[in-house]
This record gives structure tokens, sequence and C-alpha cells, in this order.
């Protein structure tokens, strides 16, 4: 019977009539209510973010890109050996034999100005073979909003984003231009703007002037899926690129993406990849931004921490009110035998109630937050006016969320604790009360 006296007691404290402590006591769990809740809605969406964002990297990003180390420029150091330059067609082969590949596919990488009517845009462009067995255009062709992801003939597959600001429509002509010929045209005109002799300068420019290429809008992929990236047949992007027979890089596909790091390290280490090609990761290409999220997660607990202490201080401040309301009755079950830790079992047993029916609550109400995250977000739009979700920054249309389980786990037992250890101090006071100097109080 004495062991349940404590929480007895505990339970009696938190509901007194004719007393403002139960109004303290909600207000108490609220505060915890509010703390768990606003916790487990925000580590939800940066824990769904980065899922989905890694997702959509995955669905559009080759997993493994092998690129040659480009021939040296300038002059060159007669006495120097010959450095030795692999070709790609001997390095395709042996790439797909290295476990957990399965696909290797040669492409033309670069940036291309496409202009349709009097508009231009600034596009990166991969030039893919189209094979039946590559496997980038199998995945990239589930993002497509409308037409299809064709690549045999003059044809171009843009992101909408880029085709609404370019105006156009599937079946357009789209007039596009590798970036890099038309920086040096504008280099050779600011280099001859000078000469006076029309002749002169007609002929420097008439071998820079870039003819450009026509090619038929085929396919729109989406862009909070698939990025900003456009695509165009392996010979179109070799010619634009003036790569000639060559290629900018070899994609490669995989079985299990998250295994690119162990893969790309049994090339590096392995005579299956000649010494002028290097290795480059999905992961590694987005370390940056991949990073950026965790670091904003641990920073966000960090910050959110403080709002559960704000919590635990109402704990606090509603044990001292209960003890400081309740020095007759401890004095009275001091007289009567109770010992320290049962009084303190008391006002523990107190604010565990507070802290788990407030965890409860919490999570309930941020799983609530977290259903209608997206009809929030839009109520807030159409208040406020701006969107503080925008797809063209984290490319998604919707608000994602992933609950983990041990996340939350960490969540309550922290909101526990820190109740627990706010009303441990005025709980371990009221435990050393002298009966008799309370009874007579």
């Amino acid at each position: 019977m004495m062991r349940s006296a404590p929480l007895f007691l505990a339970l009696r404290y938190l509901r007194p009539k004719r007393s403002f402590v139960s109004i303290i006591t909600l207000i108490s769990v609220l505060g915890v209510m509010l703390g768990v809740g606003v916790l487990v809605v925000v580590m939800s969406v940066f824990k769904g973010w980065q899922v989905e964002y890694k997702k959509m990297l995955i669905g559009f990003e080759p997993h493994i890109i092998l690129t040659q180390e480009p021939k040296p420029s300038g002059p060159v150091d007669p006495n120097a050996p010959p450095m030795a330059r692999s070709n790609w067609r001997d390095v395709l082969p042996a790439v797909r034999q290295v476990p957990g590949v399965t696909s290797a596919q040669p492409i033309s990488r670069g940036m291309i100005v496409a202009e349709h009517g009097k508009k231009a845009e600034g596009i990166e462009v991969l030039g893919l073979q189209a094979a039946d067995d590559n496997a980038l255009i199998k995945k990239l062709s589930k993002h497509l909003k409308s037409g299809e992801f064709d690549l045999d003939g003059d044809n171009i597959v843009l992101p909408e984003k880029q085709v609404e600001k370019l105006g156009a429509k599937l079946g357009d002509t789209i007039l596009v231009n590798a970036a890099e010929s038309l920086n040096k045209l504008v280099r050779e005109v600011r280099a001859n703007d000078n000469e006076p002799d029309e002749s002169k300068r007609a002929a420097a420019l008439d071998g820079v002037i870039p003819t450009g290429s026509e090619l038929k809008l085929v396919g729109i992929l989406r862009t909070d899926t698939a990025g900003l990236r456009g695509y165009v047949p392996m010979n179109i992007g070799q010619e634009l690129f003036l790569l000639d027979d060559g290629v900018s890089a070899i994609d490669v596909e995989l079985g299990d993406p998250d295994s690119a790091p162990e893969i790309a390290e049994v090339l590096m280490n392995s005579d299956k990849l000649p010494l002028d090609w290097s290795v480059s990761t999905w992961m590694h290409q987005h370390n940056f931004m991949l990073q950026n999220v965790e670091n904003q997660q641990s920073l966000m607990w960090f910050l959110l921490l403080f709002v559960m202490i704000v919590a635990a201080t109402c704990v606090m401040n509603t044990t001292i009110t209960v003890t400081v309301q309740k020095r007759r009755e401890i004095g009275i079950l001091t007289a009567l035998g109770s010992r320290a830790g049962q009084i303190m079992g008391i006002f523990l047993s107190q604010a565990a109630i507070v802290a788990i029916l407030g965890c409860m609550l919490g999570i309930i109400g941020g799983f609530a937050v977290l259903h209608y995250r997206n009809d929030l977000r839009q109520r807030i739009a159409d208040a406020t006016g701006r969107d503080f979700f925008p797809s063209d920054i984290y490319f998604l249309s919707s608000i994602p969320a992933h609950t983990n389980w041990s996340d939350l786990l960490s969540i309550c037992a922290v909101a526990v604790v820190l109740c627990l250890l706010a009303a441990l101090v005025p709980a371990y006071f009221a435990a050393r009360v002298d009966p008799a100097v309370a009874l007579r109080d």
C-alpha cells in the first residue's frame, strides 16, 4: 500500500479542488505538449526532406560518373614522357563486368543556350545513347510530365520550368548552341572590336560563329523530381561540345545506389580503370546539400531543446507551488513515518505524469499537423502571400515528412528526463522539511 501511496497522492495533487494548482498543471501539460509537438513536426519534416531529396537524386542523377582527365593544354615539355591516354571504348566493357553495376553508358555533357522565339535560357544537358539497356533513360522516363523520352532523332527533352521560360510546347523547334561556343564568339568580338579592316574582322569571326542545331521538343520532365537538366542524343552532344568521337564521361548505374562509395572504391583500386580516369558518386556531387541538411537538423534539435527546457521549467513551477501548498500534509506524512524517498516520489511521480501526458498529447498534435501540413502551408501562403516551402528551391511540390521512431522515442525520453530533473530540486527540499516546523507553520 505504501508503494502506491506516492502515486495516489501525486494524482490527488494534480487535480485539487478550489485551487489554481490545476490551472498551473494544465499549463505545464500544454508546455510539454507544445515542446514535443514542435519537435515531432520539425524533425519529421527535416528527415522527410532528407529522404525525399535522396530519392530524387537517385531518380535522375547518374549513380557513378567516370571522367577522363583532359588533355594538357599549352606547351608540353618535350623531355617529359608522353601521357598514356586510354580509349573509353576499352573502359566501358571492363566497368560493366564489376559486380553491382547494372548499366554503363557513354555520355556527353555541357552547357547549352536554348532559344525559342525571342527567349533564351542556359541549360545543362546530357547527351545519351538511345540504347535498350540504358538504365539512366529508363529511370528518367518515369519523370515525364508529357511527351516521350525519344532520343533517336534530332530531339531534345527539357524540364518543365525551362520550357515555361522559353514559352515552348511539345513539337516546337528549339535552337541550341553550346555555351562555350557563344563565349568564344564574345571573346573574339571583343578582341577584334578595334580592328579597322572589315575583311580581317570577318575572317577572325568566320571560324567561331556558331551555327547551332535545331531540335524538336519531344518530352517535358517534371522539375520537382528530375531537376533542371535537359537531354539530347549522344551524337548531338558530341557535335555541340566538340568532342569528335570522344565522350565527356561514362554513366554507371547500380542495383543499389547506396553502394556507390564501395563500388567507386573498387573501381579506383582495381586495374579495370586506367590511371587517366577519375570516379565521382552521386553522394559526392551533392555532398554539400546532403551535409547541410544534416547540419540544419542537428542545429534545429539543439534550438528546440530549449523549448523543452522551458516546458520543464513550467513543471518545476508546478512542483514548487504544490510543495508550498502541501507543506502541512508533508509534515504529517513525515511524522507518520514516511521516508524522504517516498516524499520525493510523490512529486517526481507528479512530474512524470505531466511529462507522459504532455508527450502523448504532443505526439497526437504533431501527427495531426503533419497530416494537414500541405493544407496549412497553402492557407499560410494565401494569408501571407509567401510560400515558405518553394518548390524551385527544395525541388519538391509538397512538404515531405518521415517520422523516425528512434527520434520519436528520443524526444519523449528527453522530455520525461528534463521534467524529472526539473522536479527533483523542489522534491528534495520538500522531503527535508522538519515535521514539527511544518505542523507549527
